[in-house]
């Protein structure tokens, strides 16, 4: 299975959106912004850079999951990276959020979620780490990394519309990320299988170690 690699095209207009995510409207399976170079694997399969097994927690459907799945060996506390427990704990504040509903410029479970205050709530909350508010705004102020260097918890970002980064989603694993997105209707689960997300990809970014 060859790996993933995005190019990292990042448009010079600026848009200016109210929480930063544009509506997300699925189009047909066609390459109107081919900025995917391969192919990502199926999705739930596992591939080469998956991320270690103590960091999947949780299952598809959001529900969680042993910290240790039987079908691994345990790893002790001394085999975890000191970022593990930070991650788990953005990936139970992401799975949290799983059915509230879209709203834009939302930024709290009350008033419901755009894509980008999804990610500021789980972050702020989580590990009290404050992120720009808008997708490109946390688009810029995040490390960019390579698909083989993600790990669950760090960022996905899309150009959905226009010329600048406009969605954001919280990677949890094995090729899936949870979102807020507008043609969704509510906060779900999504996979990078889907070809509508492989053609608008255009950067991973990190904001842990």
């Amino acid at each position: 299975m060859g790996k993933i690699k995005a190019s990292l095209l990042m448009g010079t207009t600026v848009t200016a959106f109210l929480g930063g995510c544009a509506p997300v409207t699925y189009y047909p399976q066609t390459a109107q912004y081919p900025y995917w170079n391969h192919t990502v694997p199926g999705a739930y399969q596992g591939y080469q850079g998956e991320p270690k097994p103590y960091l999947a927690s949780y299952n598809t459907q959001g529900t969680p999951q042993p910290a240790y799945s039987q079908q691994y060996q345990p790893f002790s506390q001394q085999a975890e990276p000191a970022d593990a427990p930070a991650r788990r704990a953005l990936l139970a504040k992401a799975h949290q959020a799983l059915g509230v509903r879209y709203t834009y410029g939302g930024e709290t479970p009350r008033e419901g979620f755009d894509c980008s205050g999804l990610t500021q709530y789980i972050y702020k909350n989580a590990q009290g780490i404050n992120l720009p508010r808008t997708a490109l705004e946390q688009s810029k102020a995040s490390r960019t990394i390579s698909f083989e260097e993600m790990r669950p918890g760090d960022l996905i970002f899309f150009r959905t519309s226009g010329s600048t980064i406009n969605h954001v989603g919280i990677y949890i694993g094995r090729g899936d990320f949870i979102n807020a997105a507008s043609g969704g209707g509510k906060v779900t689960i999504d996979s990078l299988s889907k070809t509508y997300w492989q053609q608008r990809l255009v950067k991973f970014g990190a904001f842990l170690a």
